[in-house]
């Protein structure tokens, strides 16, 4: 409703102001494209092409600075008024919520993330784009004729190649080389090459320190016809000529300079910063890619980046340069680099540009939280910096449509910037602001607020101003009240001396203006911020509703409900359930198949406002009472919302999501177990959470860091950055409902706050960790209570070291867990945090933590009880620490063999395995295990086979690099030790088989019934897994596990077990004596899907468990009965392991099997590696599928078959318990290895 006067003369000088762009030589295509138009026919030649508009350019540049244009006058006669406005602003009242009562169970699996979403970056490139160009065509060419001369023995290396468009004038192209000889220091050469129709002069300097320096370049390295021109810039024309094509023989003119640099040394110079201009000076050409910026040609010298990142040093050159620099530039770099580094035409390895745009996002959400500066030294024009945002929103919806692996990141970075104005927005902001102070009668007087403000918007609008505008449309409805003006201020992140550090700086406080002026200002206003908030703000819900209702074809009713519900009232979950139908309605309306880039960024902004408004819905169900069911609902709810949110990478989440749904149904339909399987999916989904985190940090957080410091950004934000990303997404508010309803499922599971593993009472004292890994390596000088925040499985356990708890789910047939028992340490799980965070809190105090029965409980203690629990010495008793007689190793000398047969699998020379693979083989050759049990066929290189490699002159220079290395193993931290003992595993790698090593392989191999490898290759794969499982020797864990029972690591010697993969259905562990309770009348092990290095490997998550009775050792030992009478297996808990691993094709796996195993008192099994010759595939576990998680008939019959087997054995075996690990497949159980249980 602006007066038609107020808009002619705004519009007049906007106008003026692209008028003078002509003048200078703009086209209007030019403008239009600029403004991301359609251009017109015709229009891509300046209308004043060989005119003299000197005059004319000079009269309306001076207009435009001293606002003359011919319009109507701003004041007297003819005037508009407006209506006359009540005096009081009567507050619209809100929308009655009501209630959203539809129910959809979508289809989950139709929102996993498919192969297209892979991060592969073995991938075939797309088909290169048709360069439409002359110079692109060029750019392409393999060979350069201005390409340095390398002399014989040289090298030449093509760093960069890049070309730039020149506004209305063809295209530039910049090539740079670097080239060494022999003998020579390196040179650098920089070829410029344009088609634009004027000649054209490079106006330059160099660099040598910092990329951004303009240093004047030395009259050695001026080309042909260079002059000064400053103290820090010369001038050099392009010379004329032709370039033809090799691939059709076309041919054009061309202007190119050659600029030569020396490349190392004193007189080394790192780069070029140039502009270009016509003959006549009256037309320049800068970087329109980078914010009309100097063009850089800027080589990265191995001390000039510390990064070695190509993207991040730029980002950093343009951030911590100094210069000048606002939001349109960033914004104009980030769409250029992203075209660059992510565009699946530009950047072929899916994996590189995933990184990319993970760097992107660390530099954009830096920006958007304003720890970047949003002006430095230079003024942008509302409608410029409209234009900046609207490109690199497209750019990021470009990459949304085009690269499906980069949609989740494409997501997040459209959360950190506007969708810049579209219809003349930009301009608006700066147009209405000035339209609504002449209507209401406000002078433009600097020492008023609005004026000040007026300045700010003019000179630079930033996403500050719609909080600046919601502060003065509250301090206006509140009657002038300043306090709501700051309240509202500071809510929004805007204090006094962000107001005053602004170029044009807002040093005052609003006044109301009168009355009879509160309704008309708020009026305005509240347009004005829709304005703004379209410019700045892309995530406001009904301004995103706005712009897609039509292309919707209407607001459906859970969108509507959304809209109206936002704000609060109404019930969460109901509003819940309407997010994620609103969601999957975006998703079907062109998310799910993105093409159109427009309609796709359109969509992605309004699933992000409701993604947020299901975020706070999940906040405000924390205050409702709700009920089981009620908190159920909820968690699926937000299960499901987190898989739309993760559309390239949510295969675990909609898995996850699976399981829950048939954990519902089992309730619902009276399922026994429902609350044991709801627990394992809730769990598996905090493992798809767990997993996200540790992604999102280990792709951000060193972008974060290095941004952070490069930038003066305040530790504690660069600390925070990945933890600050999660906590503001979906994962965290499924995090928020998974742990209200907790407590809820585990007691219907009647689990108690603890799982047990290894029962103790201890006495120590308390330390508090944040993983139990980093402190493995430790030896304490005191009796230590672990309270470890992350607690993998396969650690050892430190030194002196009596308990660790912690929240972290562990299998009970886990590495540490074998170590707590055998060291007769505690170790538990707690299913509280803050329960445990009391614990920990007693950091380096005395505590006695008691076991009884199923729950754990702590008191406060002294070193008086320490040292009588502990004995005389404080670390006695201590799971890692060394027995009282110290462990020897018999030393065991090579056999003379490289391998034996089955017949020859005895003591000192082969390990335990081995020769337990025999008993087994002579047990079921004289009936003494049932036929049913399979056992694969086996063979062994025996004990000495790798020292006697290493001793062979073949490998003489790795011996005495070997022997270098172990001298220098290094225990004194985790790090260095960590590094010492990856030196020796490498080493060990690069060993090589003497003569006829690998055909006594083979002929052995053939006599054991094994298919030996069919190709070299296949062959070196062989070599390659061996030769691993020797490395093993050099694990840390297993260092640390011999160092700390005083066993020299020296004496350790290693056999390898052969075998054939079995592709197995699942994989099983067994304990014939129950470890948790020490039952040994009950059978315990766990079962997972697919290979068993899901179990023994410690992948997080919990394998199904079960336990169950066993027959007397009589029947047992008789073979008339191995389950007592009646007995079923007891499910214990339902897994919640994510991944599966499977061999699709045969292949062989090499076990270790040293001679520091299963020693009396310390089991040493399982701290060394079993290799395949072939890697695994690794895939999400599907249990929703699985008959062995979803047929009770079915998963009693394997369970019972796999109790079976493992009573059969230890009877065979004079009844001693064993540690049996074996397979299913095809319903046949085959024992791949059986050992005395520890």
């Amino acid at each position: 409703d602006s007066p038609p006067e107020w808009q002619v003369t705004e519009n007049a000088m906007a106008r003026l102001d692209l008028q003078i762009e002509v003048l200078q030589g703009v086209t209007l295509n030019d403008i239009r494209r600029r403004y991301n138009q359609e251009p017109v026919a015709g229009d891509d030649k300046n209308a004043y092409e060989g005119m003299d508009v000197s005059e004319a350019l000079a009269r309306a540049k001076k207009n435009l600075a001293n606002n003359v244009v011919e319009a109507p006058p701003r004041g007297g006669e003819g005037k508009e008024k407006r209506s006359a406005e009540p005096e009081e602003w009567i507050e619209p009242p809100p929308e009655e919520v009501g209630q959203y009562l539809e129910t959809h169970e979508r289809d989950a699996r139709a929102l996993m993330a498919g192969p297209e979403c892979a991060l592969d970056s073995s991938a075939a490139p797309p088909p290169k784009k048709e360069s439409v160009s002359f110079v692109s065509r060029w750019a392409d060419e393999d060979s350069d004729p201005a390409a340095p001369v390398v002399p014989a023995g040289g090298t030449c290396e093509l760093v960069r190649r890049r070309v730039y468009p020149l506004q209305g004038d063809g295209e530039l192209l910049v090539q740079m080389y670097e080239a060494s000889a022999p003998g020579a220091a390196t040179t650098r050469r920089v070829v410029f090459t344009t088609d634009a129709a004027d000649a054209l002069v490079l106006h330059w300097g160099v660099s040598r320190d910092e990329p951004d320096q303009w240093i004047l370049p030395s009259e050695a390295v001026w080309p042909r016809g260079t002059a000064p021109v400053s103290e820090i810039s010369v001038e050099t024309p392009l010379v004329p000529g032709e370039a033809c094509l090799d691939a059709d023989g076309e041919c054009a003119t061309v202007q190119t300079l050659t600029v030569d640099l020396p490349g190392a040394g004193a007189d080394e110079l790192t780069g070029v910063q140039f502009v270009l201009r016509d003959a006549a000076g009256d037309r320049w050409y800068k970087d329109s890619n980078n914010g009309s910026s100097n063009f850089r040609a800027n080589f990265v010298s191995k001390g000039a980046s510390e990064s070695g990142d190509e993207l991040l040093d730029a980002i950093v050159r343009a951030e911590a340069g100094g210069g000048w620099w606002t939001l349109m530039h960033r914004f104009n770099l980030a769409s250029s680099l992203l075209e660059e580094k992510c565009s699946p035409a530009n950047e072929r390895n899916r994996v590189a540009a995933y990184h990319a745009a993970s760097k992107a996002y660390v530099w954009l959400r830096y920006s958007a939280s304003r720890k970047l500066t949003w002006q430095r030294n230079y003024n942008v024009k509302p409608r410029e910096l409209s234009a900046a945002q609207s490109k690199l929103t497209r750019v990021i919806a470009g990459l949304y449509c085009a690269a499906p692996h980069l949609r989740d990141t494409a997501r997040l970075m459209l959360g950190t910037v506007g969708k810049g104005g579209g219809g003349g927005d930009g301009q608006a902001i700066r147009d209405e602001i000035l339209n609504i102070m002449h209507r209401n009668g406000i002078g433009e007087n600097k020492k008023y607020w609005m004026e000040q403000w007026h300045q700010k918007l003019h000179n630079n609008t930033t996403p500050d101003d719609i909080t600046i505008c919601e502060a003065y449309i509250a301090f206006l409805k509140a009657n002038g009240d300043l306090g709501e003006y700051w309240r509202v201020l500071n809510e929004g992140g805007i204090d006094r001396a962000q107001l005053e550090s602004y170029e044009r700086p807002v040093v005052t406080e609003p006044i109301t203006h009168g009355a009879e002026k509160k309704v008309a200002l708020i009026k305005d206003f509240n347009n004005y911020l829709a304005i703004l908030k379209r410019v700045h703000s892309g995530a406001d819900l009904v301004e995103c509703i706005r712009a897609c209702a039509k292309g919707l074809g209407g607001v459906s009713p859970a969108l509507n409900y959304v809209r109206v519900a936002q704000r609060g009232g109404g019930d969460p979950n109901q509003l819940l359930s309407a997010c994620v139908e609103a969601r999957h309605q975006l998703r079907d309306a062109g998310l799910k198949e993105a093409s159109d880039e427009e309609w796709t960024r359109q969509l992605l902004y309004l699933d992000l406002a409701v993604d947020d408004v299901a975020r706070r819905a999940v906040e405000r169900a924390g205050e409702c009472k709700y009920s089981l069911d009620d908190q159920m609902r909820c968690a699926g709810l937000v299960l499901e919302n987190l898989a739309l949110s993760l559309p390239s990478s949510n295969q675990d989440v909609v898995l996850s999501l699976q399981d829950w749904r048939l954990a519902v149904k089992a309730r619902q339909e009276g399922d026994s177990q429902w609350a044991l399987r709801a627990k394992a999916a809730m769990d598996r989904a905090r493992l798809a959470i767990a997993r996200h985190a540790d992604v999102l940090a280990e792709e951000m957080q060193p972008a974060a860091k290095y941004i952070g410091e490069a930038c003066d950004i305040e530790q504690w934000s660069v600390d925070l950055f990945s933890e600050e990303v999660i906590r503001g997404g979906p994962a965290f508010a499924l995090s928020l409902a998974l742990t209200r309803l907790d407590p809820l499922l585990r007691a219907e599971a009647d689990m108690g706050a603890w799982q047990i593993i290894s029962p103790k009472s201890v006495v120590g004292y308390v330390m508090h960790v944040d993983d139990l890994h980093k402190v493995m390596n430790d030896v304490f000088d005191r009796p230590t209570i672990l309270v470890a925040d992350k607690v993998g499985g396969d650690e050892e356990f430190p030194a002196g070291a009596v308990a660790v708890l912690t929240t972290c789910s562990v299998d009970v047939l886990s590495h540490t867990a074998v170590r707590a028992r055998n060291g007769g340490a505690l170790f538990a799980t707690c299913y509280e945090p803050e329960l445990l965070a009391q614990l920990a809190g007693m950091d380096g105090a005395a505590a006695a933590v008691d076991v009884a029965g199923d729950s754990v409980a702590w008191r406060a203690s002294d070193a008086a009880a320490v040292a009588a629990a502990n004995g005389a010495d404080d670390a006695a008793g201590a799971a890692g620490a060394a027995p009282k007689a110290k462990l020897a190793l018999e030393k065991v000398p090579f056999c003379g063999s490289y391998t034996v047969p089955l017949s020859r699998f005895d003591k000192g020379v082969v390990g335990a395995k081995a020769r337990n693979t025999k008993a087994l083989n002579e047990s079921l050759g004289g009936g003494r295990i049932p036929s049913w049990i399979k056992l694969p066929k086996s063979m062994v290189i025996p004990f000495g086979t790798m020292e006697h490699v290493l001793d062979d002159p073949l490998n003489a220079a790795v011996k005495a690099k070997m022997q270098a290395l172990e001298r220098a193993v290094d225990d004194s931290s985790e790090q260095a030790l960590e590094l010492s003992l990856r030196a020796c595993r490498e080493c060990v790698l690069e060993l090589v088989p003497p003569a006829g090593c690998m055909d006594a392989i083979q002929a052995e191999m053939l006599n054991a019934g094994i298919a030996p490898p069919e190709t070299p290759e296949r062959w070196e794969m062989a070599w390659r897994a061996l030769t691993k499982v020797w490395a093993s020797k050099w694990n840390d864990r297993a260092f640390v596990s011999l160092r700390n029972v005083g066993i020299d690591h020296g004496d350790l010697r290693m056999s390898v077990l052969v075998q054939p993969v079995v592709d197995a259905d699942y994989a099983f562990v067994i304990h014939t004596a129950n470890p948790s309770t020490g039952d040994a009348t009950e059978l315990y092990a766990e079962v997972v899907a697919g290979l068993g290095e899901v179990l023994v490997g410690n992948y997080p998550g919990r394998a199904l468990s079960f336990a169950m009775k066993k027959a007397t050792p009589a029947e047992a030992a008789a073979g008339t009965a191995y389950v007592a009478p009646g007995a079923l297996p007891k499910v214990i808990g339902f897994p919640s392991k994510s991944v599966a691993l499977r061999i699709p094709r045969s292949t062989l796996i090499f076990r270790s099997d040293s001679n520091g195993e299963d020693l009396e008192g310390y089991a040493g099994a399982g701290l060394y590696e079993s290799v395949p010759m072939d890697e695994e595939d690794e895939s999400f576990a599907d249990y929703a599928t699985d008959p062995l998680v979803r047929d009770e008939e079915f998963r009693d019959q394997i369970l019972l078959a796999i109790t079976e087997c493992g009573v059969a054995i230890e009877a065979a075996l004079g009844g001693v318990p064993q540690d049996i690990e074996g397979v299913v497949k095809d319903g046949e159980i085959y024992v791949v290895q059986t050992r005395p249980q520890v």
